[in-house]
């Protein structure tokens, strides 16, 4: 049994028409409404892993014949405290190890939002790092503000230290989650001498719905005789779907300038549309046109039946237009460098080894984030589709549904991205994205020239306090609707 879908138009199927069709039982009068609310939701997020998880065969108690009835499914269900245990401690392949990037919300509005790249947010990111000659107090260091967000309005910049929230110092013991509120009150502080000096004045950030830009930097250098051209990427989503017509005038005046060499900077882009990603990758290069870009591998249920009746369903192609048909401006370029870190994952992963079967790909910066697979929304509805949802909740699920691979069938980098070129950012000398002396830009452009005037060694490091940032999923996803021809057939159980 599996159903269809991608981004909107969803079918359920089965393997065959022969599987019984359970009754709906009546609901159990010693639960209460509430309860049996919960018990629907559970009910929705087995029977949307049942059907369409990346590791169904990998997780015993997602086979098909693990119940025999509804009522074996009921119990089953029962046993778990909330929809949020039953999908994380239940049905995930050995979460987190395995799979950390499968996850479920109470609220599909602000999943929507998020993948619209509108959604709440404080408009900042960061890492964290030890204060100088401290074990127990960390800072937060500021990485990159958008254009436009609440944390630009409030003056927060790149490189900024933060060291209290909500008048509370940042510690080892509270550092994760502390950005949670939606008012931030930011205090600020100084590094003079290897001692935190704090601020007077702290700063609100307001937590609010903007647009994101997607391409917030762009420039043309000339380097050592050599035209370089240079684009910071924020993000592969967008308001409306593939939002990569600004992306696309950045490559035409790139063009209009006869760059000889490019830097795609994806350090902290954590993903979005792999439509978006395969654009991007056509603007850089233009000379394969259909060719394979990215493929996917499903499920076995799935993958034998796109073989066997959508072949190509599988791929993600080389393109000549972008997603509004207007023309793709490509450069015919031969080789690209890349700034990615452990920032980087899914469809900026992608990018990288969509490209390096065709073109020599240039990799700087330190391990990727090492997110390999796509995922879809799941809605609690007949067909998982929002169409119908049930109007008494908003959960909704966004599962991994398949792995991507290169035209070369690699995948499984569950450990990133190798760089070719190691250089980390450090929390003491993060520089301004763009300029000639930010230290990862300044390091691939002495790769691309040969010339340095200063070595990565010599920026002032501060290396041993770093601590792990908190998680990001990264993303994947598709805007097609791949699945709307499908036929519909009968579910395991309704």
């Amino acid at each position: 049994m599996f159903l269809f879908l991608t981004g909107g138009i969803i079918t359920s199927c089965s393997d065959s028409d022969d599987v019984e069709d359970f009754p709906v039982e009546k609901p159990d009068n010693t639960l209460t409404a509430e309860e049996e609310l919960e018990l629907e939701i559970k009910d929705f997020v087995w029977k949307a892993m049942n059907n369409i998880y990346l590791y169904k065969s990998d997780v015993p108690d997602l086979a098909d014949n693990r119940f025999s009835s509804q009522t074996e499914l009921k119990e089953y269900l029962l046993k778990w405290d909330s929809p949020e245990d039953l999908f994380y401690d239940g049905l995930l392949y050995d979460y987190p190890e395995k799979d950390r990037f499968s996850w479920i919300v109470d609220d599909y509005v602000e999943l929507e939002n998020m993948f619209q790249a509108t959604g709440k947010s404080a408009g900042f990111k960061y890492g964290f790092a030890y204060a100088p000659n401290s074990n127990s107090q960390v800072l937060a260091y500021v990485t990159y503000v958008s254009p436009g967000g609440p944390a630009d309005d409030s003056g927060l910049e790149r490189g900024d230290y933060i060291s209290e929230v909500n008048g509370s110092t940042i510690t080892v013991n509270n550092y994760q989650g502390i950005f949670g509120n939606d008012v931030l009150e930011l205090g600020l502080s100084t590094i003079q001498d290897g001692v935190v000096v704090p601020e007077e004045n702290p700063i609100t950030v307001t937590k609010a719905s903007f647009k994101e830009e997607t391409v917030p930097v762009s420039k043309v250098f000339t380097e050592g005789g050599v035209k370089i051209g240079y684009l910071y990427l924020s993000t592969f989503l967008g308001e409306f779907g593939i939002d990569d017509t600004k992306l696309n005038n950045v490559f035409g005046e790139f063009k209009a300038q006869n760059v000889q060499e490019l830097i795609v900077d994806l350090r902290y882009n954590s993903g979005g549309y792999s439509e978006f990603s395969a654009d991007l990758a056509s603007m850089v290069t233009g000379q394969f046109e259909g060719e394979i870009f990215t493929q996917q591998k499903w499920n076995e249920n799935y993958q034998a039946y796109f073989e066997q009746e959508a072949p190509e369903r599988l791929y993600n192609r080389f393109d000549s237009k972008i997603d509004d048909g207007a023309a793709i401006n490509s450069l015919n370029l031969n080789r690209v460098y890349v700034i990615a870190t452990g920032r980087s994952y899914s469809a900026s992963e992608s990018f990288i080894i969509g490209l390096e079967p065709y073109i020599d790909v240039v990799h700087v910066g330190s391990d990727t984030g090492g997110k390999f697979q796509g995922s879809v929304t799941l809605y609690d509805s007949e067909n998982f589709s929002k169409t119908g949802a049930n109007p008494d909740h908003k959960y909704a699920l966004q599962p991994l549904v398949y792995k991507f691979a290169n035209a070369n069938g690699y995948t499984d980098f569950i450990d990133g991205l190798t760089p070719d070129v190691l250089i980390e950012e450090s929390p003491s000398n993060l520089g301004q994205l763009g300029e000639l002396d930010e230290p990862l830009l300044a390091e691939t452009i002495a790769q691309i020239t040969g010339n340095r005037s200063q070595s990565p060694g010599d920026f002032e490091r501060w290396e041993s306090g770093k601590l792990q940032p908190e998680d990001e999923r990264g993303f994947y996803i598709s805007s097609k609707n791949i699945f709307d021809e499908l036929p519909q057939k009968k579910p395991l159980f309704k």
